[in-house]
């Protein structure tokens, strides 16, 4: 039997990015004449010429050669991983090496 969907919560906005599944925290505008590209804390409402950003995006987000990235955040959150299960998993296998003696 097919799972049903779980309901979002109304009100949070994911992220921008293709198969992200984190809640977006900030925006990111551009101005393509000035080659600069703004980071902010995320607009209260969704608009068509910003992009909403987990953490992890916002902060790890590259420009092209040439252009500026400033980031306007008040205060950057903490980043989240953006493979939480990874993290989880090398921590484990460290940690039994070193029981093991290895």
């Amino acid at each position: 039997m097919a799972r049903p969907p779980t309901p979002r919560p109304s009100g949070v906005r994911k992220c921008s990015r293709n198969a992200c599944r984190w809640p977006a925290s900030a925006s990111l505008t551009f101005a393509y004449a000035q080659k600069v590209v703004w980071i902010e804390d995320l607009i209260d409402q969704p608009h068509p010429a910003a992009y909403d950003l987990c953490a992890a995006h916002a902060e790890r987000l590259q420009v092209p050669i040439g252009w500026r990235k400033e980031d306007l955040r008040v205060v950057p959150p903490a980043v989240t991983p953006i493979r939480p299960g990874l993290d989880a998993w090398a921590s484990q296998t460290q940690g039994r090496g070193a029981a093991s003696g290895a």
